[in-house]
Parts: structure tokens; C-alpha cells; sequence
């Protein structure tokens, strides 16, 4: 055996890896083998060595790969296979991903483009799916040798650059721990985890990362509605890594975990944990799982474990769609009406007729074809160099195998394009000059690093015309399709493709829903929710120590509306509006004001308009008794004014009956003001003249000289102007105005009249209020003058129960709220200007027109003077 250089190379050396006895360890017990059980052993293995199966050429391609269906020590035993850590089972999916590395190759030789006068050749070895056997064949490669020799490189010129594989992300690792630290370009076909990029920058994937998946569930789960899901994993690491992003996400986007279940990789535990998670899936109100893990103790746990459990939708991750499909026939009950997220389908042509010629005319000396058709069909090769042919035990089920190819290929395309990558950077270096010189081991080690920039560097466009290449982070940008597991007639179990999920397309999901049929269980689109939406006109409320799918349903409050179902938050209506009954809409508010089509409105608007009679009717008939000593001896003037101004309060009803205006605001209370003012000022003329009058005929009295009408009258305008001006600076200083009250009275709009300056409105009243009260007492005192016929009496009881009324308005307008305050003061001006006209003119009106023997000359007096 030749040392590498001058001297043997120790591989310890090379690696620059200490020389502890861990790490001794850690390289020798990966060599280890734990049984010779001839049931697991492949016929006609004679070594411990993984399979492999080589070419010569100018470059090696060196390819890890799984072939076969295998499993180390510990998976063996999830299928009850113990003592084994051999290749075991066939695959006719894996064997199309070897046939396709082939494929690859043999189209880069025979090309006059690419790569002229260099031959690519390779050195596939089957790690199937045991790290044990990944880490020999690294050795092997690394060794130079067909069998590895630990600590020593024993070719002094190697051909081996790239190294292909794996399918697995765990795989992938185990391998990457030993090509990066000795340079060799990786390129995995199959690893998802985006974390290998960055932990090793000499790998390479054509894969989508494990982010882009994630996202693609997600969205899965949020186009179907499904926010209460469990999840079944596995207990290694890349699957761990990939639940807990798959967590993160499902937490942003509000979609709840009920049960996460771990499928122990530990054989004394697999099934105890196993029987759990069957419990926790029975006990779970959950009807979507979603599975993300490695398949071998997934078939175990399905096997053993899941006789029991129907209805359920499964969902999926990467490579598990050929596993359900070939491992499953006898539960498509329990699988029918799933979904599975896989690697898009790709072109690869010319690729089938090369599949057809190498499984029926087989490649004599490939050991990976020969033991398929063994293995599957007891099939073998007449080893007729000539034409070598099959002879089958069963005929009709490989022909049917090899007929029935659905021609997807997935990853058989991403293995392709991987191939077609490295060969395009080995072109670019062979353009470069690079490729020319025998590969010494210093000249290939400087190759492996130049390799890399061209790897970083490559871009082409791939069979099916998109342009492939490695981004920052190592891996291809991809998407995924979406298939539908359809049980069929024959028991068998078939997928259906029912969607895809584009990484760069504006919407990223495209589901076909009218192409999915969901398992017999389901009469439509399943359902997986912890709570039935909430209806429209209700909210979800969260409830303390349950999951934000888990919640009640709450109605909305007044004011607002929720208009569709499972809504988190009810919605304010607009200020004009309010919410229906239902709360799922909302409606014009209706507006709110004394109007005369209510009764209210109506009835007031008749009291007002009788008083109007009553007070013009009195009007007409002290006119017309105008000349009568009664009528003069009350000063008719004063009460001229006195009646108009009464009058025409009552007319001021009608101002504040109807839908609000600017000018009715305007003339409401100042209108309102200056008539009570004008009204009140002729009682207290006529109280303050029957005052005068009784003093001055005291002898020697001065105020004779008043007791003529020019004092009352004069008395009356200087009251009446007071008023005046305070609403003249009321309305130019802060005016009444229209307002639309929303908040006073829920789901109404009350138009009223803002009164503008509140101050202003209450001096105005006040001063009115002050003119009552010097009324009411002028009269009191001048109520038992000795006259003939005493004014002052009427006038008293007329003002108390003038006052009264308004003392009891005050409290009562402040307590209420749109029409009904507006009622209230309509009521105020008709009862206590009626009181006035009723206690101060009807006494004289009895006299003038069923008394008139009363009403003649010398009848009257007033304080003495005889009319």
C-alpha cells in the first residue's frame, strides 16, 4: 500500500483532529458491525463493506447514497428484525434515485458540450439508511481503498473531488462532519435542514430548505382552516430542529398544538412512548396530525400501533409519500383522504427509457439491480454479456412494476440536477485550465477548494426551463407539491396531485380542493378546531390557562358589530350608525327630536294652540270692552301688552316642536327670553302701579306724581331692554347651534339645539327668574289693599304658581335627554303662562261678560279713587 507522499499520511493528520480516545473511538466504533445474522445479510455478501458499485473516469464522482431499505441496530428492530445492521428490503423509489445518478453521468460523457476530452466516473456506495455505514464509506473515499483503512490516505494520486448524498438530513450531517473537515464539496439531494448550510459551508443542497416546508404546512393548515392539530415526530435532531420552527410559526399564526408526541429512537422505551401517544391521539378532539420525522420508526409506530385509530387527516413531511404508498396497502383506511407535502416533480428526459432498458435488460455487474429484482420478484441475471435478460419467478408483477412508472420524478430530479451542477463547475474549471494536470494529492486538494467557488458561483437552467442555483445559505430555492393519498379499489393506496407551493409566486399555495377526496369518515371539507367559530355579531374571549384556539364567544356590546364568523374583535360602528339587534351589522341610528307625528308632539301642539285661542279670545274682548271702567282701571295698556306677550309665548311652542334648524335654534330661547321678560315686566308694571297708587293718596305723598301709566310703561321697556341686551351678546357672542348628539341615548342621535354659551343661557334665565320673584312680592304685598276690586291677589297666586312651575322645571329639564327635555320646557311655558292668563284675566272676563252690572262707573275703586 503507497503512503501518499513521501510517508504514509496518517488521516488524523490530514483532518487535524486530536488524537483523543473519543475521537479514536468515535472513527473505529463506526465500523463496527453488530451481527452476522445471515437473515439480514444480502445474499452473497461476503464483507462488512457497504455495497458499491463504480466506474472509472478522468474525475470521480463518489455518490452516498440510499438504495436500498436499510436500517442500523436500532431501527431493525422497529420492524422486529433484530441483529442487524445490514441493508435489508428493496425500494423501487430509492433504486430510481441510483439509476438517475447513473442516468446523469452517462449523458455528461456522452455530451460534445460540456466537459470535452473528460470522463466523469463514479464510486456509488449504499449507506441505506445507517450513519454506521455513511461514516465507512466516507473512509472508503477517503482511504482511497475498497476497504477503509483508518489514519492513512493510501493512494498517492486520487481522482474522487464531489461527493453526492444524502437523502436524509441526518445522514447528511453524519457525512458532512467528515467530507468538510477534509474539503470535499457535499451536495445533498434530499437534506431539508437549512441549519447544514451554515454549520458546514461546503455542502450544498438541490433541495428547498426545511423553512420553505414549514411554511408550506402552515399555510396548508391556514387555507383549510385547521388552527387544532397534534403533531407526531421523531427523537432526532433534524426532525426536532424542524418541529421547533414549525412550532414558532404555528404560534404566529394562531394555530394551537393539542399534543406534540416524540417516537423514541431508544428501542427499551419505543413502545412505551409509543402506547402514549396512541392515548393522546384517542383522547384528542384533534382530527388533523401532522407527522415530521424519519420513516423507519414511523412504520414501526403505524404498525404496531395505529390498528384502532380512523378518522384522522395525516399530513406529511418530504419522503414520506413513498413509504405510506408501498409500505401501507393494508391501511388505506387510516391513510385514505391524507395529505403529503413532497419535492416537486421535474422533467428529466430520456430519463424512462434509460429506466426501462436497466430494470428489464439489466446492467450486468450492477449489484444494486440485481439484488432488487432478487429480493422483490426472485428475479435474476442470465449474466449473457450478449444480451443479458431476466428470468423471473414472477413475471407479470415486474413487468406490471416497470409498466406502471408514473414517471414523477422527485428525487430522482433533484439528484439529477445535482449532478448537472457539479458538471457544469467542473466545466467552468476545465475551461479554467484546472482539470488538465494527473490529480497528486496537493493538486486535488487545491481542485476540492476551487470546486467549491464554482459551486458558489453556478447558475443554469434546468429540463424544466427554470434556472437553478445555491444561495447564500447552500441550498436551491424550490417548491413543493401537495399530493392526495386516495385509497383505490384494489387496497392499494395512490397519490394524487391536488396542489403545489411556489416559493417565489405572489401566492404561494394553489390548492385544487374539488380534485382531494377525503377519507369515507368525512362527509366534506374536515374540520379541526378546539372551538366552533363564533357567529357574526359575537367576539372569541380567551379563557385563563387554555390555548388561544380553545376560547368562548362573546356578543358584542352596543355600538358595535362583528359581520363574520370567528372574529377576534368586535368593530365600532360609525358615529351616524349603530348595531342591529344581531350585532352583525350596522344600521342608521334613528334621529331623536320632538316631532309632531308623536303624540307627544301632537298633544302639546294642541295645548299650545287652545291657549292661543284663550289668550286671543281674552285679547278681543278687552278691545271690545276697552272703554269699561274694569278694563281702565287695570291700566289696559299693560294689559294689551301683557296679553300679546302671553300670546305669543305660546307661539313660541311651536319653535321647539320639529326637526331642530339653525334659525329655530337661534330664536328658541332668545325669543323665549325677551317675551317672558316683556311678560313679566308688565306684571310687575301693573303690581308695582297698584303700589303707587295706594301710597299716593296718603296725604302730602310724593308719589302721586308716578302713578300715571308713562311710570309703568316706562317700567316695562327699561326690564324689557335689560333682557334684550343679554341676547344680543348671547347670540354674538356664542349663538345656539344644531348638535347630533350620539352618546346621551345609545343607538339614537338626538338633534338638539346646543345652547352655545351655557353661561349666557343661565343669566338670561336667571334675570327673568329675578324680575318673577320682585313680581311675586310687589304683588304679595299689595294683596289685601282695600279695593274694590284687588289686582294684586290674582297676581300673587298667579305668580306663586308661575314660580312654582319653574322651580320644579329646573331639576326635572336637567334630568332628561333629547325630546323629552325639550317636552319638559314646552310644558313649563304652557303651564305657567296659563297660569298667568288664567289667574289674572279671567276674574275680569267673569265680570265683563256675565257681571256687567259690576262693570259700570262708580262701582269701581282703586285705592280710593272712584271710576
Amino acid at each position: 500500500m503507497e503512503r501518499s507522499s513521501s510517508e504514509e499520511e496518517p488521516l488524523f493528520a490530514v483532518l487535524k483532529l486530536p488524537k483523543s480516545p473519543a475521537v479514536i473511538l468515535l472513527f473505529f466504533a463506526s465500523l463496527s458491525l453488530c451481527s452476522n445474522d445471515l437473515r439480514c445479510k444480502l445474499p452473497d455478501s461476503e464483507s462488512d463493506s457497504p455495497m458499491s458499485y463504480s466506474r472509472d473516469g478522468d474525475v470521480i464522482v463518489a455518490g452516498i447514497l440510499q438504495i436500498l431499505l436499510t436500517h442500523d441496530q436500532n431501527m431493525v428492530d422497529f420492524l422486529d428484525t433484530p441483529n442487524c445492521d445490514y441493508c435489508v428490503g428493496t425500494s423501487y423509489e430509492y433504486l430510481k434515485h441510483f439509476l438517475a445518478f447513473i442516468y446523469a453521468i452517462e449523458e455528461i460523457n456522452n455530451s460534445t458540450e460540456i466537459l470535452p476530452n473528460i470522463t466523469l466516473g463514479f464510486h456509488v456506495y449504499d449507506s441505506c439508511t445507517s450513519d454506521n455505514l455513511a461514516v465507512k464509506s466516507v473512509l472508503n473515499i477517503i482511504s482511497g481503498t475498497e476497504e477503509p483503512t483508518p489514519n492513512y490516505i493510501c493512494e498517492k494520486t486520487q481522482k474522487t473531488i464531489p461527493v453526492v448524498g444524502h437523502l436524509l438530513s441526518s445522514t447528511t450531517y453524519t457525512i458532512a462532519r467528515l467530507t468538510q473537515l477534509y474539503g470535499y464539496p457535499q451536495i445533498s439531494y434530499g437534506a431539508l435542514n437549512s441549519a447544514l448550510g451554515r454549520t458546514f459551508p461546503l455542502l450544498y443542497q438541490t433541495v428547498p430548505s426545511e423553512l420553505s416546508q414549514v411554511h408550506a404546512v402552515i399555510q396548508l393548515l391556514l387555507y383549510f382552516g385547521w388552527t387544532w392539530v397534534g403533531i407526531i415526530t421523531t427523537e432526532d435532531d433534524n426532525s426536532q430542529y424542524a418541529i421547533k420552527e414549525l412550532k414558532e410559526q404555528m404560534e404566529k399564526h394562531r394555530i394551537c398544538v393539542d399534543f406534540l408526541s416524540i417516537i423514541s429512537m431508544d428501542t427499551k422505551v419505543y413502545r412505551e412512548k409509543s402506547l402514549k401517544a396512541v392515548k393522546e391521539i384517542k383522547n384528542s378532539s384533534v382530527n388533523v396530525i401532522i407527522f415530521y420525522g424519519t420513516e423507519i420508526p414511523f412504520i414501526g409506530f403505524m404498525e404496531s400501533c395505529v390498528e384502532n385509530i380512523t378518522g384522522k387527516v395525516w399530513i406529511t413531511a418530504t419522503g414520506m409519500d413513498g413509504t405510506i404508498k408501498n409500505k401501507f396497502p393494508n391501511f388505506n383506511q387510516k391513510f385514505n383522504g391524507s395529505l403529503a407535502i413532497t419535492i416537486q416533480r421535474g422533467k428529466i428526459p430520456g430519463f424512462f427509457k434509460f429506466l426501462l432498458q436497466a430494470t428489464i435488460y439489466t446492467i450486468p455487474d450492477n449489484i444494486f439491480l440485481n439484488h432488487f429484482w432478487q429480493f422483490s420478484f426472485g428475479c435474476y441475471n442470465t449474466q449473457d454479456s450478449s444480451r443479458p435478460e431476466l428470468i423471473c419467478a414472477n413475471n407479470t408483477a415486474w413487468k406490471e412494476l416497470v409498466s406502471n412508472d408514473t414517471r414523477i420524478y422527485r428525487h430522482s430530479y433533484t439528484i439529477y440536477n445535482a449532478i448537472y451542477l457539479l458538471s457544469e463547475a467542473l466545466h467552468q474549471m476545465h475551461q479554467a485550465g484546472l482539470l488538465l494536470e494527473p490529480l497528486s494529492l496537493h493538486l486535488k486538494d487545491e481542485l476540492k477548494y476551487k470546486l467549491n467557488y464554482y459551486l458558489k458561483n453556478v447558475s443554469l437552467k434546468n429540463p424544466s426551463d427554470t434556472d437553478i442555483f445555491f444561495n447564500d445559505q447552500g441550498y436551491v430555492q424550490g417548491n413543493f407539491d401537495i399530493l392526495n393519498f386516495v385509497a383505490s379499489s384494489n387496497m392499494r393506496i395512490t397519490n394524487v396531485l391536488v396542489g403545489s407551493w411556489f416559493s417565489s409566486a405572489p401566492k404561494q399555495l394553489q390548492i385544487n380542493e374539488s380534485a382531494i377526496v377525503w377519507n369515507p369518515c368525512f362527509t366534506e371539507t374536515p374540520r379541526s378546531l378546539c372551538t366552533d367559530p363564533c357567529p357574526p355579531g359575537c367576539r372569541q374571549s380567551l379563557e385563563a390557562g387554555k390555548l388561544s384556539c380553545c376560547f368562548k364567544c362573546v356578543q358584542c356590546n352596543d355600538g358595535e358589530f362583528a359581520n363574520g364568523t370567528a372574529s377576534e374583535y368586535c368593530i365600532s360602528c360609525p358615529d351616524d350608525q349603530w348595531s342591529n339587534p344581531t350585532r352583525d351589522k350596522c344600521i342608521k341610528r334613528p334621529l331623536h327630536f320632538l316631532s309632531y307625528e308623536e303624540d307627544l308632539g301632537l298633544s302639546l301642539a294642541i295645548i299650545a294652540t287652545i291657549l292661543i285661542g284663550i289668550g286671543s279670545s281674552v285679547l278681543w274682548v278687552f278691545i271690545k270692552y276697552r272703554n269699561t271702567p274694569l278694563v281702565r282701571a287695570n291700566n289696559c295698556n299693560l294689559s294689551y301688552t301683557l296679553l300679546v306677550s302671553l300670546i305669543t309665548c305660546f307661539l313660541l311652542s311651536f319653535l321647539f316642536i320639529g326637526h331642530p334648524q339653525e334659525v329655530t335654534c337661534l330664536m328658541r330661547q332668545t325669543t323665549f327670553g325677551v317675551i317672558f321678560a316683556v311678560a313679566i315686566s308688565s306684571i310687575l308694571g301693573k303690581t308695582t302701579t297698584v303700589l303707587i297708587a295706594f301710597n299716593a293718596t296718603k296725604p302730602g305723598s310724593k308719589l302721586r306724581q308716578y302713578a300715571g301709566s308713562r311710570t309703568s310703561t316706562g317700567l316695562v321697556i327699561l326690564c324689557s331692554l335689560a333682557e334684550f341686551l343679554i341676547c344680543i351678546t348671547w347670540l354674538n357672542y356664542s349663538p345656539p347651534f344644531v348638535q347630533l348628539d350620539n352618546k346621551s341615548i345609545p343607538g339614537t342621535t338626538i338633534v338638539q339645539c346646543n345652547e352655545g354659551s351655557i353661561v349666557t343661557f343661565y343669566v338670561a334665565v336667571s334675570y327673568i327668574g329675578i324680575l318673577a320673584v320682585f313680581s311675586f312680592i310687589i304683588a304679595f304685598i299689595s294683596r289685601k289693599l282695600p279695593d274694590t276690586f284687588n289686582e294684586a291677589q290674582y297676581i300673587t297666586f298667579s305668580m306663586l304658581v308661575f314660580c312654582s312651575v319653574w322651580m320644579s322645571f329646573i331639576p326635572t329639564y336637567l334630568s332628561t335627554k333629547g325630546k323629552y327635555m325639550v317636552a319638559v320646557e314646552i310644558f313649563a311655558i304652557l303651564a305657567s303662562n296659563g297660569a298667568l292668563l288664567c289667574f289674572i284675566f279671567f276674574p275680569k272676563c267673569y265680570i265683563i261678560l256675565l257681571k256687567p252690572e259690576h262693570n259700570k262707573k262708580g262701582k269701581i275703586t282703586v285705592k280710593g279713587f272712584k271710576m
